[in-house]
């Protein structure tokens, strides 16, 4: 009998000491396999992050050339003579922006029995893109003032030609402003400005400010609808060079 229950003893523990083991095994596997989720998911993000790193470092940025009226590619033409103009690149590929004006030609026309003395005058702003070295025109304007039998005035402001890229998409903006007048006193001129991207146009427009003799009088422009679905900053930005540009003095 004795032994009958020694050996039950002994079964007993034998299988206990089984399923310990089994137990034990499972936990160190779990754990393992825990181990190595984490580390997979460690490695997931990283390569996560390397991606995202990779995009920013490989974004596009706006490249400024250098701009020569003397120099430019065939396929740019134009009307005018060319007052300023910019040069760069960006995710469009190669861009050229050239700004233009005619002379101020002088007509003898009759008007209401007498002749009289009327000039007229033009400006233009062009935009040439190149993807694989040829150029197109991505857009083109033209304003100019005709009949005008007092003092004419059609004038892009200096240094007004700007290239920005606000919203960092690697497309580059331009910002000009001009003004214009046909005036027989001391009244402000209308000014204008134009922003463009791709070829998306942008416009405020008003007129200068003039300050003489302690009277002053303009500086005031209303916003373009267009501005409505512009991107984040471009108003803002639209606003300061209007602020900067927009005093008119007289020699």
């Amino acid at each position: 009998m004795k032994n009958f229950i020694l050996i039950c003893i002994s079964v007993a523990l034998f299988f206990s000491c089984g399923i310990c083991r089994k137990f034990t095994s499972d936990d160190r596997s779990t754990r393992k396999e825990n181990s190595k989720t984490e580390k997979s998911e460690s490695v997931t993000e990283e390569s996560k992050s390397n991606t995202e790193e990779k995009k920013t470092t490989e974004k596009t940025e706006v490249t400024m050339h250098e701009f020569s009226k003397s120099d430019l590619p065939s396929g740019i033409d134009y009307t005018g003579s060319i007052v300023t103009g910019k040069r760069w690149s960006d995710k469009n590929g190669e861009n050229i922006l050239i700004l233009t004006k005619t002379k101020v030609k002088e007509k003898r026309v009759k008007q209401y029995g007498t002749e009289d003395n009327i000039l007229e005058c033009e400006l233009y702003g062009y935009h040439y893109v190149s993807t694989g070295g040829s150029y197109t025109l991505l857009w083109k304007v033209n304003d100019f003032v005709k009949d005008c039998m007092f003092d004419l005035t059609l004038d892009f402001i200096p240094g007004s030609l700007s290239i920005t890229d606000l919203n960092d998409n690697g497309i580059a903006e331009s910002t000009f402003l001009y003004k214009m007048c046909c005036r027989s006193d001391v009244s402000p001129s209308e000014l204008k400005l134009m922003m463009h991207e791709n070829d998306n146009k942008y416009a405020l427009r008003g007129n200068m400010l003039i300050k003489v003799e302690g009277f002053t009088d303009g500086g005031n422009y209303k916003v373009d609808k267009s501005f409505d679905s512009a991107p984040d900053g471009f108003l803002d930005y639209a606003k300061s060079q209007w602020k900067e540009y927009r005093l008119e003095t007289f020699k």
